[in-house]
């Protein structure tokens, strides 16, 4: 079996770093620490993803000689050495982020700060501080060695970076096809056919089922029951001077509405039935808080005083993203952390997050973008103590857009991230 590179650079490197950086930083250890734990998969990965050609191992090969091993082993005396050692390490880490993660380093720097709770240059500082220590913990492993040998060591880590990867990272780097892991940020889907619906709860179910892609949106049950009464009208309406010839069309109309509406009802029960696991002492704590008017947790808690009537996707009013940037602003932390006490307090709910951008620039980069603030989202959550299996971040770009991309006001509706409830 391979060495598990991600447990020596644990061992040798990510405690005394947090310990160290921590102090430089000006951010609490524990955060750091959390930090690492992110923040080193994700370069493992770039390296998995750069060793897997010839001239990218030998690419690597190039780097990791470069790096001081000697310097880079003895981490107190390096952070003792003041700021101007430290800049070393930062200048030298700066050009191996960027060699490893190109220009996906902007949407990890803002996964971890969210995931963390850093600060968004505390951390890129970390990124680039953990990577050349990460490059010497591999330059130990392969003293001696040829470029063979390095790129057998990189690509047998595929297994231990996966299992490491915090949830939400992997396809936001790129890496979930290489990792041979399910993603859980997911490039905008193409659905073909309307899920089955879920089955009608009785009173002894028990937690809801994960098998459907569905959720619980009512649109694709009521657009047949919009539909069938178009028909209905159309053959019935005045001055079509003759009346319909088969009798079978409106039993067909009738029936349609009838299976609709049973459909509609079912989604919903299915929705209820999900709220239905309540953590009495999550709930009491969420409902002690106060929260924004319109923002997606009163948004929420409306939908279930009302009877879960409705379509169960609402709209995160608070996310406020700098341009090019997935870094959530403090209004929109308190926000997400609000969500995140409602989730915990029905802990059978999930939801989708769904990002969505406006039509100005690149169409691959809004794509890119949309997928980082929903998975920002997600890592943010995660933080809160949410699991990330209930959990799914999408990107859809400018895909989906809900107002008119010709007018400021309307680009400023279309940059929205909606949540769904889904089963």
């Amino acid at each position: 079996m391979s060495i598990n590179i991600l447990e020596l650079v644990k061992d040798q490197v990510s405690g005394q770093l947090a310990s160290q950086a921590s102090s430089f930083l000006g951010e609490s250890e524990s955060g750091v620490a959390k930090a690492l734990g992110g923040i080193m998969p994700a370069l493992m990965g770039g390296m998995i993803n750069k060793a897997s050609t010839d001239s990218g191992s030998q690419g690597l090969m190039d780097l990791i000689g470069k790096v001081d091993l000697n310097s880079l082993g003895n981490i107190a005396g390096l952070f003792g050495g003041g700021s101007s050692s430290v800049n070393t390490v930062l200048n030298s880490g700066g050009g191996i982020v960027e060699s490893l993660l190109g220009s996906k380093a902007g949407g990890i720097i803002d996964f971890i700060a969210n995931m963390a709770g850093l600060k968004s240059s505390s951390s890129s500082s970390l990124l680039k501080m953990a990577a050349p220590f990460l490059m010497s913990v591999v330059g130990k492993q392969i003293s001696g060695k040829g470029v063979g040998f390095l790129k057998d060591l990189i690509m047998g880590q595929k297994s231990y970076v996966s299992a490491a990867m915090p949830a939400g990272l992997s396809n936001l780097l790129g890496f979930s096809d290489m990792l041979d892991k399910v993603p859980e940020v997911i490039k905008t889907p193409i659905q073909t056919s309307i899920p089955t619906p879920p089955p009608t709860p009785t009173a002894s179910m028990s937690a809801p089922s994960t098998t459907s892609s569905g959720g619980g949106n009512l649109l694709k049950w009521l657009l047949p029951l919009l539909l069938a009464g178009a028909a209905l009208w159309f053959f019935t309406k005045d001055g079509c001077n003759k009346k319909v010839e088969e009798t079978g069309m409106t039993e067909a109309v009738t029936e349609v509405v009838d299976s609709a509406a049973i459909k509609a009802k079912a989604a919903m029960e299915a929705t209820k039935a999900l709220f239905s696991n309540v953590n009495a002492e999550a709930k009491a704590i969420f409902d002690s808080l106060k929260l924004e008017a319109g923002s997606a947790p009163e948004q929420i808690k409306n939908y279930i005083d009302a009877g879960f009537n409705g379509d169960p996707m609402f709209l995160i009013k608070n996310v406020n993203f700098a341009s090019g940037s997935a870094l959530l602003s403090k209004e929109a932390q308190m926000e997400v952390d609000h969500l995140a006490s409602l989730l915990k307090a029905y802990p059978g709910v999930k939801i989708e997050i769904n990002g969505h951008t406006d039509s100005s620039g690149d169409a691959a980069k809004n794509q890119t973008l949309s997928e980082a603030r929903a998975a920002s989202i997600m890592g943010r959550l995660i933080a809160q103590g949410v699991e990330a299996t209930r959990l799914k971040a999408q990107g859809f770009g400018p895909n989906q857009p809900v107002a008119d991309n010709s007018t400021p006001e309307g680009m400023a509706k279309n940059r929205r991230i909606e949540l769904k409830v889904v089963q």
